[in-house]
């Protein structure tokens, strides 16, 4: 046991000892063996014809948040939350009105107009199994990044990522302080699933104090939605236009409403980490079968749990 230790602490001075005498060669250290090196890949594009796109800046999008803030603005190099000049996307932008998900909010909420929607992150891409030209892809859909209040949004290409116009923000939870974690998933129709983790918060101070968020119920700005929950809208398959979605769902008592597939009452518990998978294998006896994932994490002594709900 003592010689093997002597040993290990021999080693390090023999191998400075090796590298200091022997040439290193022109980019080591940049690559993993085995990888590509910079030029490699970028040749790899040039013979594949790969192009760059960006594709959320080919139109203008804007929503009514659940939340105002705009106490930092670009004072600290963001660009804070402005009004919106006019969006080109044909989303409903909540310029007529609150959205169904808004009525029964607090005094003071939601925002008093559509804002603008002027950064992004995120993102998560997925291929129509068929047609492969057709992509959607969805990421966050930030009015005020400084201020972490976004939906979800999606952009979608009917040319395999040329172009992509038509985008907007994914409604049906715009009741909700903010709407994350982005993936989605087609079945074997087409039709495409993005699965939601909507949650409430409320700025101490308002929508002009520092930016701490207050999660008490009590608090919350909307009393009308849960705290937290996981929820589902559908892109039907022949969707053309921004605001074609299912966003709602009839329950087995007739009530019409969110499309909620776990809601969270109770103040400690968080539901996270959402996913969805669509079987979409023809002979399989589960096709079409939908799997929507989470993990319920406990901040009150319990256990945290993963769960999955299938459809």
């Amino acid at each position: 046991m003592k010689q093997r230790r002597l040993l290990a602490v021999g080693m390090p001075f023999f191998v400075v000892i090796a590298l200091a005498v022997m040439p290193v060669p022109a980019g080591a250290g940049t690559n993993r063996p085995g990888v590509p090196s910079d030029t490699d890949y970028a040749a790899s594009y040039a013979r594949s014809k790969v192009t760059n796109v960006f594709a959320t800046t080919q139109q203008v999008s804007c929503y009514r948040p659940e939340v105002p803030f705009f106490t930092t603005g670009t004072t600290d190099g963001y660009t804070g939350m402005t009004p919106c000049p006019g969006a080109t996307t044909g989303e409903d932008t909540g310029a007529a009105g609150p959205y169904p998900t808004q009525i029964g909010s607090a005094a003071g909420y939601p925002a008093a107009g559509p804002k603008l929607v002027n950064d992004h992150s995120e993102s998560d891409l997925r291929v129509d199994p068929n047609h492969p030209n057709h992509v959607i892809g969805s990421s966050k859909w930030f009015a005020s990044a400084e201020g972490y209040n976004h939906v979800l949004g999606f952009y979608e290409s009917f040319d395999g990522g040329q172009t992509w116009p038509v985008q907007g923000h994914i409604p049906g939870y715009e009741g909700f302080s903010d709407d994350t974690d982005p993936v989605g998933a087609f079945d074997g129709y087409g039709n495409y699933y993005s699965l939601i983790l909507p949650y409430q918060f409320a700025y101490f101070g308002g929508a002009l104090g520092g930016g701490s968020k207050l999660f008490q119920k009590s608090k919350l700005p909307n009393p009308t939605m849960p705290p937290e929950a996981v929820t589902v809208s559908v892109r039907p398959v022949g969707a053309k236009f921004a605001p074609d979605w299912i966003t709602t769902h009839s329950n087995s008592a007739g009530v019409t409403g969110p499309d909620f597939v776990e809601i969270d009452n109770s103040q400690g518990q968080e539901p996270d980490k959402q996913w969805i998978a669509i079987d979409n294998n023809p002979s399989s006896p589960n096709y079409n079968t939908i799997y929507a994932m989470f993990v319920n994490f406990s901040f009150d002594g319990l256990m945290s749990k993963a769960y999955v709900s299938t459809a």
